[in-house]
């Protein structure tokens, strides 16, 4: 991750709350599309074991499985960071007009 600074932030947003609040928000979508993505992981059919032949030497992992319960994500605040730092994040105001609507 590049180095944090308050330079670096003003270079894309007006003032540091403007940068924080909009970090912040990306940081909330970056969040919900991360539990998106894990619920839909996780409604795979598990497999189920037959467990008659208990067998030790028999038994086998499933490995997929086991993947998707230790996949790591990147922390949505550091997504969001880097992604202001890099000029990635567009923003723009809601008129008075749009917020009626």
């Amino acid at each position: 991750m590049e180095e944090l600074s308050l330079e670096a932030l003003l270079q894309h947003a007006d003032n540091i709350y403007e940068a924080v609040t909009v970090m912040a928000r990306r940081a909330r979508q970056v969040n919900d599309d991360q539990k998106i993505q894990i619920e839909m992981e996780m409604d795979v059919p598990p497999v189920i074991d037959n467990r008659e032949n208990e067998d030790f030497d028999e038994v086998e992992i499933d490995r997929e499985a086991l993947l998707r319960e230790h996949k790591k994500y990147p922390k949505p605040t550091k997504v969001a960071v880097e992604e202001m730092l890099k000029g990635e994040i567009q923003y723009r105001y809601i008129d008075s007009e749009e917020e009626k609507d």
